[in-house]
């Protein structure tokens, strides 16, 4: 083989690859695409059995669900966004405290996502988000804005 064949040859097999690779790209789900569990990517749920006790808590899709009170009402749970503003640490409720705290350096936050304290070793946290709720049977929908 000629060395002009084999360059040629070579550009060829190397645009087909970037071609492909760019294709497939284009069909990947994305951040904004419908979730397949929930029909939009706006919104996450789950079955409040997860949380069938005050205090008790669970995490889908980058959403933490906790509830507040005793009752089947919307108002009896509250849901926030799942990692740390800091450093994207776990975030878990803590009933005996009511308060937000971060698994990895401690900031902690209220109920409705302020910072109480800022994380342990510097840095800054700012507030969390918390998203709407809407409460339909046994499924607890948290409204991502």
């Amino acid at each position: 083989m000629e060395r002009d064949e084999f360059l040629k040859t070579l550009g060829i097999s190397l645009a087909l690859v970037c071609a492909g690779t760019c294709f497939e790209s284009c069909g990947k789900k994305g951040d904004g695409d419908p979730d397949p569990a929930t029909g939009n990517g706006n919104q996450v749920s789950v079955d409040i059995s997860a949380l069938a006790s005050v205090g008790s808590q669970t995490t889908s899709n980058g959403v933490l669900f906790f509830r507040v009170a005793p009752g089947n009402a919307a108002a009896s749970f509250i849901a926030t966004q799942a990692l740390c503003t800091h450093a994207n640490g776990q975030l878990n409720w803590v009933q005996s405290s009511n308060k937000i705290q971060c698994s990895s350096h401690g900031a902690t936050f209220g109920s409705d996502g302020t910072v109480s304290s800022q994380p342990i070793g510097g840095g800054t946290a700012l507030a969390l988000k918390v998203y709407a709720l809407n409460l339909a049977g046994t499924q607890l929908t948290a409204t991502k804005s």
